[in-house]
């Protein structure tokens, strides 16, 4: 085997490697992890194009081609070509074992240190989220465009529980209103829950990856004892929103608390973040 020939199928084997990565991610469910729903299929048939490029780079690894250089004059002195080819080392040291280290160790979520830096606990920066409605919002808008569960709870998004707070008249439709949400759970800021009394209910909010992402958090506030879940887990919850007053501006968060263990809920047959 030619040096040629070995640094070529090192190349190939790494592209098959960064090919391979959106595929698993895709086919495990996970790549909700990393990117917007909206670029799940890119993600995918990227990967799978860079799988047949380096498929087919591997399988004429041994075919000799020409240089492209005109050979047809002679000279008495040696003629030396210099292809910069790509050092197999440096290949397999930067884009093969990084690929394999980070797919096969990662837990393919935010450590609870990453969480709050991306906002777990981050004050908000706009007032209301329909502070900027043209349309008058009323209990009875929130009724008729918000489903209910069997037993009578609103089914809110937790984003626009979030959201619903800064502006009087809003938290007026929605305070003592009973709510169903879903999203993960995590302990409460430890200088927000004095009475420890309290859990967070969390989503991820992923414009285009996860870079980008936010994270929203709602506290939760149980008058019975916390329950005995283990944090990051999906849940289910039940209780009255409530407002609450820090720092001179308003949060929402939900009372008398009732929480059940669930499953991820899932878009298109894949976990959501």
């Amino acid at each position: 085997m030619t040096k040629a020939t070995f640094n070529q199928i090192i190349s190939s084997l790494a592209t098959i490697s960064w090919g391979g990565v959106p595929v698993y991610l895709y086919t495990k469910g996970l790549i909700g992890e990393y990117l917007s729903e909206s670029f799940h299929l890119i993600a995918l048939s990227g990967g799978l194009a860079m799988i047949v490029l380096g498929l087919f780079n591997l399988l004429h690894a041994g075919r000799e081609v020409g240089c492209g250089h005109d050979h047809s004059h002679e000279h008495d002195h040696s003629h030396d070509h210099d292809h910069h080819e790509q050092n197999p080392v440096a290949a397999i040291c930067l884009m093969i074992i990084p690929v394999l280290l980070c797919t096969g160790f990662t837990k393919h979520e935010y450590s609870k240190e990453a969480l709050r830096w991306k906002g777990l606990y981050k004050q908000r920066t706009l007032k209301s989220l329909y502070s900027t409605y043209n349309t008058e919002f009323t209990r009875e808008l929130l009724e008729k465009r918000t489903p209910k569960t069997s037993e009578g709870n609103f089914l809110l998004q937790l984003t626009e529980l979030y959201w619903s707070a800064g502006d009087e008249k809003i938290m007026k439709i929605y305070d003592g209103l009973p709510a169903q949400l879903e999203g993960r759970l995590i302990e409460e800021e430890p200088t927000l829950n004095p009475d420890n009394n309290r859990k967070r209910l969390y989503r991820v909010v992923m414009t285009c990856c996860a870079a980008d992402a936010q994270v929203l958090g709602v506290p939760l506030e149980f008058s019975a004892s916390l329950p005995a879940i283990a944090d990051k887990t999906w849940i289910t919850v039940r209780g009255k929103v409530a407002f609450e007053l820090i720092d001179g501006q308003h949060f929402a968060y939900l009372r008398d608390c009732e929480v059940e263990a669930t499953k991820a809920p899932e878009t298109q047959g894949r976990k959501r973040p």
